[in-house]
């Protein structure tokens, strides 16, 4: 599926940590500084407000306190040995991603139905949006994704799939995201209107390492 890293999402980088951060933050120099700086977290840890997009972009991370910034990814998120890291989030695979994250667009066309969090990991970004016929079973397949291909994503190219994921990794209790989860879904509404940067962030944000099993 698009943008997944399955083989490598579960691990943290090996590079030192001063290189993961200057990874990090060049990967900001970009169209991701278009949301760097949405939001003000003073009421925050300082060390916690580093990790945050704009902490990132200004470079605060060059004598880190506190735990490493981190992010597990759609990937992660998405696969059946993994769903047992949601119940920590306090978020379920069959909440509603509208109602979530206060939106209206994530409905699915075969049923009139809002896409759960879970269906929207498997909106495709590019290629093939034909959904698939036939889903995952994690019975029948644990160590498996728990969701297949679900069609194209109604915004922009796997925009939703990576909010998901920020979404989940902002309300782990394990996982020092830079943003709490209602941060995050303030972040994903107020900047739709430049959707492609948005995704970059995430995206960014959800490829710091996986602290999770």
């Amino acid at each position: 599926m698009s943008d997944r890293t399955p083989e490598t999402h579960d691990t943290p980088p090996e590079a030192p940590q001063n290189d993961a951060i200057d990874q990090s933050r060049r990967k900001l120099t970009g169209a991701a500084l278009g949301v760097s700086a949405v939001f003000t977290l003073a009421s925050r840890p300082v060390w916690a407000s580093q990790c945050s997009i704009s902490g990132m972009a200004s470079g605060n991370l060059s004598a880190p306190k506190g735990p490493p910034c981190a992010g597990c990814t759609p990937g992660y998120w998405s696969k059946c040995q993994h769903l047992d890291s949601w119940a920590a989030t306090g978020y379920s695979p069959n909440d509603s991603f509208n109602t979530v994250f206060g939106v209206t667009q994530y409905i699915n066309p075969k049923n009139n139905q809002p896409y759960t969090l879970l269906q929207v990991l498997g909106l495709q970004g590019s290629g093939n949006c034909t959904p698939d016929t036939v889903q995952p079973n994690c019975n029948a397949k644990p160590n498996g994704y728990a969701i297949g291909n679900m069609g194209c994503d109604p915004i922009s190219v796997n925009l939703g799939f990576h909010a998901v994921a920020a979404l989940l990794n902002s309300a782990h209790p394990d996982v020092n995201f830079g943003y709490t989860p209602g941060e995050l879904t303030e972040l994903f509404r107020n900047n739709l209107h430049r959707a492609a940067e948005l995704k970059d962030s995430l995206a960014m944000l959800n490829e710091r390492g996986c602290p999770l099993n």
